[in-house]
């Protein structure tokens, strides 16, 4: 059990390491961040909500390599998978926790102009199987242009905890543009395994 909190907090943190890059030392509340206007006077918060779906099964997990840290390999010595078995409030507790950490790390970005200078809006659907980002340009910042990755593994990795498994795993980020509403990219869970 502490084994799977363990894994479960480094993925958490790297969830928080690399969609917060440029947060520095902002400390806002949700409140806050939901009262800051962009320049456009448009509120800087993500749209949509996440459900955590709470009456899931017992079951075993296994996390795919693309979703933890050790991505050359299993993890484990001689090829074996490591598989955790989780109750279902379990699940939804792991679940519930990378929602909150996704609209808060989402917020942050939307807020942050240094290191995302044109993303304008994020929305998510409740599932958390689609990001959609618009941007006020197509020139991108390095920050911009990594963003798509960070949120194809959050999006995985909450699908993992809200029963699904490992081949059934699929988030989608769609790039916008938002003068004329086209997406000029798009990239899904996939192509980076």
């Amino acid at each position: 059990m502490s084994n799977v909190k363990k894994k479960l907090f480094i993925i958490l943190l790297l969830l928080a390491v690399a969609l917060c890059m440029a947060c520095g030392e902002r400390t806002e509340s949700k409140d806050t961040l939901a009262q800051e206007e962009t320049a456009d006077g448009l509120s800087a918060v993500m749209e949509g909500t996440i459900d955590v779906a709470d009456d899931l099964p017992e079951r075993d997990i296994k996390i795919p390599d693309h979703l933890t840290e050790e991505s050359e390999g299993t993890g484990s010595e001689g090829g074996e998978e490591s598989v955790y078995h989780m109750t279902g409030e379990e699940q939804a507790g792991a679940a519930r926790e990378i929602a909150e950490q996704i609209e808060d790390s989402i917020n942050q970005v939307l807020a942050d102009k240094d290191f995302y200078p044109d993303i304008v809006g994020i929305s998510v659907n409740p599932e958390c199987t689609e990001f959609n980002v618009t941007f006020s340009g197509r020139e991108l910042s390095l920050y911009e242009n990594t963003l798509r990755v960070s949120l194809c593994i959050v999006g995985d990795r909450f699908q993992l905890y809200q029963g699904k498994g490992e081949d059934e795993l699929l988030t989608v980020v769609n790039y916008i543009d938002a003068d004329s509403g086209e997406i000029f990219s798009t990239m899904n869970s996939r192509e980076i395994e």
